[in-house]
């Protein structure tokens, strides 16, 4: 009784679509829907500097990947029970049918059920405010000039100049031993691997 009288005092729209869309099948709780902050990453770790070479960029790529999974994990949907807020992959076609309520409804179906105490029993979404927070913490964790949080996409020369480097370290280490073979062949008779420019 005390659940249909907490039903009966929502307005007409949220009480139509918790019929439609039953928390219990549909909610972020009952999809596993959870933000958990990835071990091994946060804010508190020393920033490198955007220009040395030993920079480690394969690092702040994952911790990129490991922050944007936070927030992509919590906008989940069951196959059985699609949620009507997400785009959906059929996956006997292989197509996508768009979200079934628009951003503006969800929008309004968000403020509607946080003024009443219910957003929880909502599926999860980009207008919650719990995903909303995530992304602004996510956001928070980028540091400027860096690409640590975020996608820079850069001048070529930036992007590949580390593993250059690695390639020119390399071929360094190797220099004595590739001498050697040039003069053991008669300098450049039979020569196949010659360095590149």
């Amino acid at each position: 009784m005390a659940t249909t009288g907490a039903l009966e005092a929502l307005p007409l729209r949220l009480r139509n679509f918790f019929a439609r869309y039953p928390p219990q099948f549909y909610s972020a709780t009952a999809l596993g829907a959870q933000l958990k902050v990835p071990e091994g990453t946060g804010a508190s770790s020393p920033v490198p500097s955007p220009y040395t070479p030993s920079r480690n960029a394969k690092k702040s790529k994952q911790e990129l990947s490991a922050f944007s999974a936070m927030s992509k994990n919590f906008l989940r949907s069951d196959p059985e029970h699609p949620n009507p807020f997400l785009p959906y992959k059929n996956p006997e076609t292989g197509r996508w049918r768009g979200a079934l309520i628009s951003l503006r409804r969800q929008n309004e179906l968000v403020k509607l059920a946080a003024k009443y105490g219910v957003e929880e029993l909502l599926p999860p979404s980009r207008k919650s405010k719990e995903y909303r927070d995530t992304r602004a913490v996510e956001m928070g964790l980028r540091v400027r000039g860096t690409g640590i949080g975020q996608k820079v996409k850069g001048h070529k020369w930036e992007r590949t100049i580390e593993s250059r480097l690695e390639e020119r370290k390399q071929a360094m280490l190797g220099m004595p031993e590739m001498i050697r073979l040039w003069k053991q062949r008669g300098h450049g008779r039979g020569w196949k691997k010659y360095p590149r420019k």
